[in-house]
């Protein structure tokens, strides 16, 4: 995304609100979209099931 330094005005010189409202949408779908796929995304699970076993397996070294 670029920055500009102006401000997006309608004809008659007012902020044109709805163009930032519908920019501030858009942003906070993208953002929303990829908090999503991060948490849906399938995760590595072998050093998690090793530490696992070897709590299970603890007691019973020794």
């Amino acid at each position: 995304m670029t920055r500009s330094n102006t401000i997006k005005t309608r004809a008659d010189g007012s902020i044109d609100t709805a163009f930032y409202m519908a920019r501030g949408r858009q942003m906070r779908s993208e953002q929303a979209r990829g908090m999503a796929r991060t948490a849906t995304e399938p995760r590595r699970r072998g050093p998690i099931l090793v530490a696992v076993l070897a709590l299970l397996a603890w007691p019973f070294a020794g």
